[in-house]
């Protein structure tokens, strides 16, 4: 072995013996660099619709509503898309099919050989000078219990875009014990935690299909006298000034190796901090590959150099795919943008279908605020795209039913100017109650931020919920991100359940 070797530390930089004494520990300094993935299936699209079904009665509504807002936060999250209600306004619809959930968690007990007591002699002590007790140990089958936890889900995705249909699996399953003396991670714990578990396993993989999803990286720091200073600041996360650190001087032989690792780790990082189609990231992952190399040439027995360059060429591989798709897109999108101002102007009602009005709101900005008190006839009217009417309720006058056909929803808008402030303050409120079915209630407000950009979010109502009485429900647009700066429309949505809606109200605070 050379003269001066490696040492690995496992949370902090610790000191180093002197060169010649120095050696590999069994504890390693790492940091955690937050590689994404590009997408598997990625979306040629502007505009996508979700969807997520269910097609066994042990999927539940609010399992079906935990894979939809996963999936609508990761496309959001990307920035890359504008989520829309209706398939038929969508450049892309995205459907989740949630079959054949299945979760047991059940204990046993196994019989398990042991070293154990199992009686005791009388033996002479010659230093005591006297019979001493000692104890006798045997073999013997001794009850443990374990907890076994199985379970699986079937997940279709259904991918209908620009480029044609495409299916892919985001199914998965879980098998595996434990000794209870030991410790029984949290998804084994009960049935229902497991069917959680999977569940949101499976809108994790979905997610990662359509969008960029997170794949991070373990790179351990090479840990020598010379470069703690550097390794501190690595450790969190400030790279550039970390590399700035160990640039001041080089050395010789292994110092030197560990030295050029460590500036391959730098670099790495600070690829990470880049989205992964732009040049700056595809820049900083040569240099990583650069002096990783440089390192394992200088010391090629040390079997840590030899991870960090297959690492790198993954990466870079998950550039260039990020690159050919973001390539792609913007393609399509301006192809896109052509065909529409070829295509001449047309009149009358969105191609989603018939819509029907129903009594609504005030709009505009001498309004100040949306309210539709019940659905009266003396009110601006809303927008109802699918079977929806104004009913009479007892007790309240006329309120909104809405009946979802099958797998298509009912959908009430209406386009509002309020002005919320600097801090983007609001409440948006509502009465409902389920009439039949297992109904799903969203609430999408589209809004511009500070900048005049517009967005989009969904404020989640009920993710499934039975026949019963009137509930009242209050989210907070303000918490929205980023911030709104004015409010341009309120969708509600109604899914999986007959529904009637009362008192809605957007209101700044």
């Amino acid at each position: 072995m050379r003269r001066a070797c490696l040492v690995f530390a496992l949370l902090s930089v610790v000191a180093v013996a002197p060169p010649a004494l120095a050696k590999f520990g069994i504890s390693k300094t790492k940091v955690i660099l937050p590689r994404v993935r590009p997408p598997e299936s990625p979306l040629l699209a502007e505009t996508v619709a979700v969807e997520v079904r269910s097609g066994a009665p042990e999927v539940t509504g609010s399992h079906v509503s935990l894979v939809r807002g996963r999936l609508e936060e990761a496309l959001r999250a990307s920035g890359l898309y504008r989520l829309v209600d209706r398939p038929r306004e969508a450049d892309a619809v995205l459907r989740v099919t949630l079959d054949g959930l299945r979760a047991e968690v059940r204990d046993e007990i196994r019989m398990e050989r042991k070293r154990v007591k199992v009686g005791e002699r009388q033996e002479w002590d010659e230093k005591k000078k006297k019979n001493v007790t000692k104890d006798v140990y045997g073999d013997r089958d001794e009850p443990v219990s374990w907890r076994i936890a199985d379970g699986s889900l079937s997940a279709n995705v259904e991918l209908n875009g620009a480029d044609g249909p495409r299916t892919t699996d985001a199914g998965g399953s879980y098998h595996d014990q434990f000794k209870m003396s030991d410790h029984v991670p949290l998804e084994a714990s009960t049935e229902e935690s497991l069917r959680r578990f999977l569940v949101q396993k499976t809108a994790d993989r979905a997610a990662a299909a359509v969008t960029f999803s997170p794949d991070p990286v373990e790179a351990l720091l090479a840990v020598n006298g010379e470069l703690k200073d550097g390794n501190r600041l690595a450790e969190q996360g400030l790279f550039e000034q970390a590399l700035e650190e160990w640039g001041k001087r080089t050395y010789k032989g292994d110092t030197e190796a560990a030295r050029l690792h460590n500036v391959g780790v730098g670099h790495e990082g600070l690829a990470y901090k880049f989205p992964p189609y732009t040049p700056e990231h595809r820049s900083h992952l040569e240099q990583a590959k650069e002096h990783y190399q440089k390192a394992l040439a200088l010391d090629s027995d040390e079997k840590y150099f030899r991870e960090p360059p297959p690492r790198v060429e993954v990466s870079l591989q998950y550039a260039a795919n990020a690159a050919l798709f973001m390539s792609e897109l913007e393609q399509f999108r301006e192809e896109r943008n052509e065909r529409a101002q070829r295509a001449p102007a047309t009149k009358g009602r969105p191609a989603s279908g018939p819509a029907r009005e129903a009594p609504g709101g005030p709009t505009g900005a001498a309004a100040g605020a949306l309210r539709n008190g019940s659905f009266e006839s003396s009110l601006s009217a809303w927008t109802v795209t699918g079977k929806g009417s104004v009913v009479q309720e007892s007790g309240r006058g006329k309120v909104l039913e809405a009946v979802p056909a099958g797998p298509t929803g009912v959908v009430a808008k209406q386009a509002v100017t309020v002005d919320l402030g600097a801090k983007g303050g609001a409440t948006l409120s509502m009465d409902y109650r389920v009439m039949a079915g297992d109904a799903q209630i969203r609430a999408n407000v589209t809004y511009l931020d500070a900048t005049g950009r517009q967005r989009n979010s969904t404020l989640e109502v009920t993710g499934g919920e039975g026949p019963g009485g009137w509930s009242s429900w209050t989210g907070d647009v303000g918490a929205l991100r980023p911030h709104p700066n004015q409010v341009k429309e309120v969708r509600l949505v109604v899914e999986g359940g007959t529904v009637r809606l009362d008192n809605v109200a957007l209101t700044p605070k």
